[in-house]
Protein backbone atom coordinates (compact mmCIF):
# COMPACT_ATOMS: atom_id res chain seq x y z
CA UNK A 1 0.00 0.00 0.00
CA UNK A 2 2.64 2.90 1.41
CA UNK A 3 5.88 2.37 -0.19
CA UNK A 4 8.77 2.03 2.02
CA UNK A 5 9.83 5.64 2.26
CA UNK A 6 6.16 6.59 3.53
CA UNK A 7 5.85 4.41 5.69
CA UNK A 8 8.85 5.30 7.66
CA UNK A 9 8.00 8.73 7.14
CA UNK A 10 4.55 7.66 8.65
CA UNK A 11 6.19 5.73 11.49
CA UNK A 12 8.59 8.54 12.62
CA UNK A 13 5.34 10.93 12.51
CA UNK A 14 3.43 8.75 14.44
CA UNK A 15 6.51 8.25 17.20
CA UNK A 16 6.42 12.44 17.24
CA UNK A 17 2.36 12.60 17.61
CA UNK A 18 3.39 9.31 20.62
CA UNK A 19 6.07 11.54 22.47
CA UNK A 20 4.10 15.07 22.38
CA UNK A 21 0.95 13.14 23.67
CA UNK A 22 3.31 11.36 26.45
CA UNK A 23 3.93 15.18 27.24
CA UNK A 24 1.03 16.34 27.50
CA UNK A 25 -0.10 13.39 29.90
CA UNK A 26 2.92 14.29 32.44
CA UNK A 27 2.06 18.08 32.02
CA UNK A 28 -1.88 16.92 32.67
CA UNK A 29 -0.51 14.49 35.91
CA UNK A 30 1.40 17.24 37.06
CA UNK A 31 -0.93 19.48 36.99
CA UNK A 32 -4.11 17.08 38.64
CA UNK A 33 -1.29 16.57 41.60
CA UNK A 34 -1.23 19.92 42.30
CA UNK A 35 -4.92 20.70 41.87
CA UNK A 36 -5.63 20.36 45.70
CA UNK A 37 -2.95 22.57 46.69
CA UNK A 38 -4.75 25.13 44.08
CA UNK A 39 -7.82 24.57 45.38
CA UNK A 40 -6.96 25.30 49.23
CA UNK A 41 -4.77 28.48 48.17
CA UNK A 42 -7.95 29.59 45.96
CA UNK A 43 -10.21 29.12 49.61
CA UNK A 44 -7.51 30.63 52.11
CA UNK A 45 -7.64 33.32 49.52
CA UNK A 46 -11.30 33.98 49.67
CA UNK A 47 -11.96 32.74 53.47
CA UNK A 48 -9.04 35.55 55.16
CA UNK A 49 -10.90 39.17 54.28
CA UNK A 50 -14.15 36.93 56.25
CA UNK A 51 -11.69 36.11 59.13
CA UNK A 52 -10.36 39.70 59.06
CA UNK A 53 -13.74 40.78 59.15
CA UNK A 54 -14.31 38.24 62.39
CA UNK A 55 -11.75 39.58 63.63
CA UNK A 56 -12.90 42.97 63.17
CA UNK A 57 -16.44 42.19 64.87
CA UNK A 58 -15.09 40.14 68.05
CA UNK A 59 -12.76 43.34 68.59
CA UNK A 60 -15.80 45.88 68.39
CA UNK A 61 -17.68 43.14 70.42
CA UNK A 62 -15.47 43.74 72.89
CA UNK A 63 -14.82 47.07 73.07
CA UNK A 64 -18.70 47.63 73.58
CA UNK A 65 -18.83 44.95 76.36
CA UNK A 66 -16.07 47.13 78.09
CA UNK A 67 -17.90 50.53 77.81
CA UNK A 68 -21.55 48.80 78.90
CA UNK A 69 -19.40 47.24 81.92
CA UNK A 70 -18.05 51.14 82.78
CA UNK A 71 -21.97 52.36 82.42
CA UNK A 72 -22.79 49.93 85.25
CA UNK A 73 -21.80 50.42 88.70
CA UNK A 74 -19.59 48.54 90.31
CA UNK A 75 -21.79 46.26 92.30
CA UNK A 76 -23.61 45.54 89.42
CA UNK A 77 -20.71 42.81 88.02
CA UNK A 78 -21.85 39.48 90.15
CA UNK A 79 -20.41 35.98 88.97
CA UNK A 80 -19.43 37.89 85.89
CA UNK A 81 -23.12 38.69 84.59
CA UNK A 82 -24.21 42.12 84.01
CA UNK A 83 -27.38 42.98 86.86
CA UNK A 84 -29.74 46.23 87.24
CA UNK A 85 -28.61 47.71 90.04
CA UNK A 86 -30.61 47.64 92.90
CA UNK A 87 -31.86 51.12 93.86
CA UNK A 88 -32.35 52.77 90.63
CA UNK A 89 -31.91 56.44 90.16
CA UNK A 90 -34.39 58.79 90.66
CA UNK A 91 -33.43 61.48 87.40
CA UNK A 92 -34.60 61.39 84.11
CA UNK A 93 -31.22 60.97 82.77
CA UNK A 94 -30.27 58.31 84.86
CA UNK A 95 -33.37 56.09 84.17
CA UNK A 96 -32.79 56.73 80.70
CA UNK A 97 -29.16 55.32 81.06
CA UNK A 98 -30.70 52.51 82.96
CA UNK A 99 -33.00 51.97 80.38
CA UNK A 100 -30.04 51.89 77.49
CA UNK A 101 -28.09 49.65 79.36
CA UNK A 102 -30.32 46.91 79.75
CA UNK A 103 -31.07 47.28 75.87
CA UNK A 104 -27.72 46.64 75.76
CA UNK A 105 -27.36 44.02 77.90
CA UNK A 106 -30.54 42.30 76.13
CA UNK A 107 -29.36 42.76 72.88
CA UNK A 108 -25.82 41.13 73.63
CA UNK A 109 -27.92 38.63 75.84
CA UNK A 110 -26.33 39.19 79.15
CA UNK A 111 -29.50 40.18 81.07
CA UNK A 112 -32.38 38.44 82.11
CA UNK A 113 -36.19 39.73 80.62
CA UNK A 114 -36.48 43.39 80.13
CA UNK A 115 -38.39 45.35 83.07
CA UNK A 116 -39.85 48.91 81.71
Amino acid sequence: MFSPHQQTWKRESLQRELAACREELAAMRTLLDDLPQIFESKFETRLQPLLEQKQRLLEGNQGLRQQLSQLQPSDALIAGQLMPAADPPASPSSRRRQAWGRSLRHAFGLGGRQTD
